[in-house]
């Protein structure tokens, strides 16, 4: 194998020893450089230090680490804690500028060369659904703004990286310990992005005739993910504070910021299911239900696209396995609803609902499945023929990626009074001495 200049890529492979022989493909081409460009464009209209300060939920998390054994939410905190004795803001936000870096450019790169590798029938259809992906709200938009440096993050980096390790004959045995560290980050994995790893990983059985090492892959990746699950969710820990204000003022002595206490409440001492009922489900009504309203009403478009996609793939399927293979996918989005009722962040369980639609079209494109490349070129083929139809679909979703919204989703609650009422209440009852006047960044 060697490695070329092209002038349709900056770096080209060619191979000799497989079916594809005597074929060049760019590693990094036109594509990639203009899907890279654009989100880097989103970055910097959307992105800056100022919004680290405010929101002391994400702060916080990193300041977790193993030090009191293998807790919930840690991972990312005790890997940063090996370099740093200290924590601060900027800090945070480099590392936030490095992983959104290697995000966009896992991101460019798979969807360039599922780009390139498309019949050229086939391309322009694959280009429109790169584009509603890049135009949507709820893509990787999300990230930026008000959640820069979000955990979110390194979970679509896992996810895409075991997808890629997925299709390696040598590499496929490390997407169980990548199931691991998804879950690691966040038990949260499994009502986010799971279904956009599982779904894939079941997918390569059906595509693999039932190979033995297929199997073992899935049944591996479904155990690392509930045993992982269960343990942080139930398992008792053992932090040495009575209370999470304890906790919070121990962590802040190691960094430039102060640790939040209520965040710190919920995470690891809030009884199950006394935050439910008195905090969450009463905030829903105010803040996350207008929020969902909105994020809903322009998913619309995406929502119908998805939604007849799968249906035709379920009709047409060759075989029992597969037509289930698809009924998952059209389900998936209902990983949101578990997510919604046990936490107000809508806004980051609908994205993660949208994107993983996103990478199981992708990843079946990927794949050369016949049945989803058949609708997708007749989607492609509708948006030719309607082509101001798409303009006003990417008009009508940007509308909301370039507003305050992108950065300042709590302009969404009914009653903001009563919100900082509930939390008070909820906190000040529990953790003596903590007075919020900034709940709203949480």
């Amino acid at each position: 194998m060697h490695l070329h200049l092209h002038r349709k890529g900056i770096f080209t492979i060619k191979s000799k020893n497989t079916p594809l022989l005597r074929k060049k493909y760019p590693i990094i081409g036109y594509y990639e450089l203009l899907i890279f460009c654009f989100l880097l464009f989103e970055f910097f209209g959307l992105t800056s230090e100022k919004h680290l300060i405010s929101n002391v939920a994400l702060t916080t998390r990193y300041m977790l680490t193993y030090e009191f054994g293998f807790i919930s939410s840690a991972l990312v905190g005790s890997i940063v804690s090996l370099f740093t004795d200290r924590l601060t803001t900027h800090m945070i936000f480099v590392i936030g500028l490095i992983s959104f870096f290697v995000l966009i450019a896992q991101i460019s790169i798979l969807l360039g060369y599922i780009i390139r590798k498309g019949q050229q029938n086939e391309r322009p259809a694959i280009i429109i659904f790169a584009i509603l992906f890049l135009a949507s709200p709820l893509s990787i938009t999300y990230l930026l703004g008000y959640h820069f440096a979000l955990l979110d993050t390194y979970w679509i980096i896992i996810t895409l990286l075991a997808l890629f390790f997925l299709k390696k004959n040598f590499f496929v045995w490390v997407v169980p310990l990548l199931c691991a560290v998804a879950v690691s980050v966040h038990q949260g994995y499994l009502v986010t992005y799971m279904p956009a790893l599982a779904i894939p990983i079941l997918y390569e059985i059906y595509k693999t005739n039932r190979s033995k090492k297929s199997i073992a892959i899935f049944s591996s990746s479904c155990l690392v993910i509930i045993t992982l699950f269960v343990f942080f969710q139930f398992y008792p820990e053992n932090i040495p504070f009575d209370n999470a204000a304890g906790f919070a003022d121990y962590l802040s002595k190691n960094a430039d910021f102060n640790a939040n206490a209520p965040i710190l409440y919920l995470e690891h001492y809030a009884p199950f299911p006394d935050w439910l009922s008195e905090l969450v489900l009463p905030v829903t009504a105010t803040y996350a239900l207008p929020l969902g309203i909105v994020l809903l009403t322009f998913s619309i478009p995406l929502i119908v696209i998805f939604g007849k996609t799968w249906k035709y793939c379920i009709a047409k399927a060759e075989n029992k396995f597969l037509k289930f293979i698809f009924i998952l996918c059209s389900a998936a989005p209902i990983a949101f609803i578990p997510a919604a009722i046990f936490g107000n962040d809508w806004d980051r369980w609908w994205a993660a609902a949208t994107n993983t639609q996103f990478i199981l079209v992708f990843y079946f494109i990927y794949s050369g499945e016949i049945t989803i490349m058949d609708y997708v070129k007749k989607i492609g083929n509708f948006f030719e023929k309607h082509s101001l139809l798409l303009l006003l679909i990417i008009i009508f979703t940007n509308s909301l990626t370039f507003s305050h919204t992108a950065s300042l989703l709590f302009t969404f609650m009914f009653n903001p009074d009563t919100v900082s009422t509930i939390y008070n209440k909820y906190f000040n009852d529990r953790i003596y001495g903590i007075i919020m006047p900034y709940l709203f960044h949480m």
